[in-house]
């Protein structure tokens, strides 16, 4: 195909356009239910019309695509490039390659989207996978790398990865895909109105109780379509929308007693009734470990008196909802979602780079545990990454130790009572301090991200490590980050934040951090950007002092 080599040259980044009506509200990038009379109907690409054409067909061209609420497919459209000659039936198909559907295109235009409406509509399951094609006779349109990213309008989406297909045999469902290329083949969608709500959440429970925060948990709810996720309350005040059965709140109020009640919500928008209220009683200001207090005694699997050696190896796939407890686990795959790693021993050996704890399907919960890499070069690389990014990742007293760096997280995070420390470094596995290490990172996003009573120490890295904690915008803005309550030891600067090819915005804030003394080029660095938006109460390291609290660090 000749059009395909221009994906070399070419490529066009495609965001979602709005639905065929407004939406009233958006919560967490999934569609609420429009309370109207009006039947909701969407199209996946809206304004969008290809950029390049190309005459070596023929071909059977399709799109991957799959929708959060339930609703049925009523047409098949694609858009005709000037010149294109012939018949052209439209197919819905399974993801498997199972025709679903067909239908004929009578009364086309000589260019622009032709539609034809299906005798009968077809019903479509949540977040499954369908794929829509029609024949291209003599010319089509086409967008280099127009699905390379996922294209979303209302509850429609495109699937990133091997999309924008094509097959030379015409009728036949195909299976070849070059650069995510779109050649705008597209549906017309009817939401199936969902006034169901989800059950109520059962056996809410409370852990590790501090001054200003709490651990949750409960039972996961049902629902005719799916549940989506949590909204967490404190009495009738919202105080945390999550997409796991648990929820790690900070910020309360100390020596309090706080109502807690959870309540589950669809895509459709439909919430639940409250579970039962918990009574939580937050202990005093000072309650809790904070950073300077957390060592490899307290926190990680020594921490709750496990021998790694002990653990049996868990080699089966992490199915979503999981709960995995006790156990080895080498290279887990976690992008089921909804996954909850307990008390185990994490090994990373993928010598290519990070290890993905972040996920499109579900929020992850890693606690209690200890996460290291092993092997030559798989050490100077492997670090968490939260990959991708629209569901939340939790690291929760965990001991991470021996890795290119602590942890990379772009979106909504919380890290908490973690030892970070013994990192090599990464780049040059021929050198022992390696070239460069972070503690831990963010390099894009604005999602909240609290790093939060910490003891981060790469100290053993060298003068080559970074930082304890790098602001280091390289793939777009980031904004809203807290550190607080941190021992923080660095070889360069202990904290670093600079513009690289994005900036950062002045949500940042360092408050009640400790300090370890000898960083070579100083505790703080912010040579461009904002700098924090707040620095208050943060002290070099003194284990001889109340509080640890050593001489005031002062912002430059």
């Amino acid at each position: 195909m000749k059009v395909l080599n221009l994906f070399l040259l070419a490529a066009l980044l495609v965001t979602g356009c709005s639905k065929t009506k407004s939406l009233e509200a958006l919560e967490g990038g999934r569609v609420l239910a429009v309370s109207d009379e009006e039947e909701e109907t969407y199209n996946v690409f809206t304004t969008q019309t290809p950029t390049v054409s190309d005459t070596d067909g023929p071909y059977e061209m399709g799109m991957k695509f799959k929708s959060i609420l339930k609703g049925k497919i009523t047409q098949i459209r694609y858009y005709k490039y000037s010149g294109e000659t012939g018949t052209h039936t439209g197919r819905l198909w399974s993801e498997t390659g199972t025709q679903l559907a067909s239908v004929a295109f009578t009364g086309e235009t000589a260019s622009g989207w032709q539609t034809a409406t299906l005798g009968t509509p077809y019903e479509i399951s949540t977040d499954s996978v369908y794929v829509v094609t029609v024949n291209s006779n003599t010319v089509y349109g086409a967008t280099p790398g127009g699905l390379a990213s996922a294209v979303t309008n209302g509850p429609l989406s495109t699937v990133v990865g091997s999309n924008g297909v094509f097959g030379t045999t015409l009728g036949a469902f195909p299976t070849s895909t070059y650069n995510g290329g779109n050649y705008f083949r597209d549906i017309t969608f009817e939401v199936i109105p969902d006034v169901t709500a989800p059950s109520t959440p059962t056996s809410v429970t409370a852990s590790d109780i501090t001054g200003y925060g709490v651990d949750l948990s409960w039972t996961a709810s049902t629902d005719n379509v799916k549940v989506t996720g949590y909204n967490v309350y404190n009495d009738t005040v919202l105080i945390a929308s999550v997409t796991g059965t648990w929820a790690n709140i900070y910020g309360l109020t100390p020596s309090t007693v706080h109502s807690i009640k959870i309540k589950a919500k669809d895509a459709a928008g439909n919430l639940s009734a409250a579970s039962s209220p918990l009574s939580v009683t937050t202990g005093a200001a000072g309650s809790g470990l904070r950073g300077w207090q957390i060592d490899s005694a307290n926190v990680g699997l020594t921490g709750v008196s496990v021998n790694k050696n002990t653990l049996p190896l868990y080699s089966d796939p992490i199915a979503a909802g999981s709960t995995i407890s006790l156990k080895k686990l080498v290279n887990p795959d976690l992008s089921a979602g909804n996954i909850i790693i307990d008390r185990c021993w994490i090994v990373i050996s993928t010598g290519g780079g990070t290890w993905n704890v972040g996920t499109d399907n579900g929020a992850v919960l890693i606690k209690d545990s200890r996460i290291e890499a092993t092997g030559v070069p798989g050490k100077y690389f492997a670090a968490p990454f939260q990959s991708p990014s629209n569901k939340e990742v939790t690291l929760l007293r965990n001991e991470i130790t021996d890795h290119g760096g602590g942890f990379w997280l772009d979106g909504a995070a919380l890290v908490r009572n973690c030892y970070i420390h013994n990192l090599p470094g990464y780049g040059d596995p021929t050198t022992p301090a390696g070239n460069h290490v972070d503690g831990g990172t963010r390099r894009n996003g604005i999602a909240q991200l609290n790093v939060i009573d910490n003891h981060i120490d790469i100290r053993s890295a060298g003068n080559n490590a970074s930082s304890a904690f790098f602001i280091q915008p390289l793939y777009g803005f980031i904004d809203n980050i807290l550190l607080r309550g941190n021992l923080l030891g660095g070889g360069g600067y202990t904290v670093y934040g600079s513009n690289h090819n994005y900036t950062y915005g002045s949500h940042i804030y360092a408050d009640n951090n400790r300090w370890y003394s000898g960083a070579a080029y100083g505790y703080v660095g912010t040579p461009s950007g904002p700098g924090f938006g707040s620095w208050t109460n943060n002290y070099v390291n003194n284990p001889a002092n109340t509080d640890n609290k050593g001489t005031a660090i002062t912002y430059p």
